[in-house]
């Protein structure tokens, strides 16, 4: 074949030429494809930086290195060399993952994931190594984006308000202030809770749809409930009676976030004002 003779025949000179446009058609490319987030959970995230190296030639080339500098927010993370033995088949594209695993709050101590964004800038850098007769060839690269920057919505109580009391129950509305630090909407769905109050288990129930707290802004999401005083006694009708209560909330909800559906466990405990 002739292709591969010319090419053999001209890979000695890259050495002297590798600026020469001749040549150009003949070299591997490399380029950034994609940031393929594998999971993200309110810890971490696995996630996958893929690479496009193209082989433009009828024969394979063998990848003899591969460097790389992973920097966030301009804060160096992560890096390291690693040939992995790809070889790059013959007149033809292969793709190539640098999978990296972050925890977040280690992330954050270098960090700070601003108010109001959605992801953190990263910056990679490096270069690609091929074995060839006429030695190694270097392929640098560089990519920039954004890497997935989850942080966990904070619960605080706002109120209890009292709907509704007689002497044998009384409806109730559990007022849970919520701050969402993130540009995007958080959605709370299928939340599944227990409510206590002055240490009394006073209901349980179920919510498909909670409600939706705006980016960069704490929301209100109100849980209602029914309180039987036959059951839970006396001594919740003369807290909800009084100026505050002791709290507790027990949830498991489902967190619609900019990178996916996350289930969320909360436990918090409190004196709550009561508005009666």
């Amino acid at each position: 074949m002739k292709t591969p003779a010319r090419l053999l025949a001209l890979l000695p000179l890259l050495s002297l030429t590798a600026g020469c446009e001749v040549l150009s058609e003949y070299l591997p490319t490399v380029s950034f494809e994609r940031l393929d987030v594998q999971s993200v959970d309110w810890e971490g995230a696995q996630a996958d930086f893929v690479f496009k190296v193209n082989n433009p030639n009828p024969v394979e080339v063998k990848l003899a290195r591969f460097d790389y500098a992973l920097s966030f927010a301009e804060v160096e993370w992560l890096v390291g060399d690693d040939a992995d033995g790809l070889v790059l088949g013959a007149n033809g594209g292969s793709e190539l993952a640098l999978p990296v695993g972050i925890e977040f709050e280690t992330l954050y101590e270098l960090v700070q994931a601003t108010r109001g964004i959605d992801t953190i800038p990263f910056e990679l850098e490096g270069s690609f190594g091929f074995d060839s007769p006429a030695g190694l060839i270097d392929l640098p690269y560089a990519a920039d984006g954004g890497f997935p920057a989850l942080r966990t919505p904070k619960f605080t109580f706002s109120k209890v308000r009292v709907d509704e009391l007689n002497w044998t129950d009384a409806t109730i509305g559990v007022d849970l202030n919520v701050d969402n630090e993130h540009a995007s909407n958080l959605i709370f769905q299928n939340f599944d809770y227990r409510v206590k109050i002055a240490g009394e288990d006073v209901g349980s129930g179920f919510l498909a749809d909670l409600g939706t707290v705006s980016g960069a802004d704490t929301g209100v999401l109100t849980i209602p409930l029914t309180i039987d005083f036959l059951s839970s006694g006396t001594a919740v009708y003369e807290a909800l009676t009084s100026d505050s209560v002791s709290l507790g909330l027990s949830a498991g909800t489902e967190v619609d976030t900019p990178f996916g559906v996350v289930p969320l466990e909360i436990d918090e405990s409190g004196r709550v004002n009561v508005d009666l």
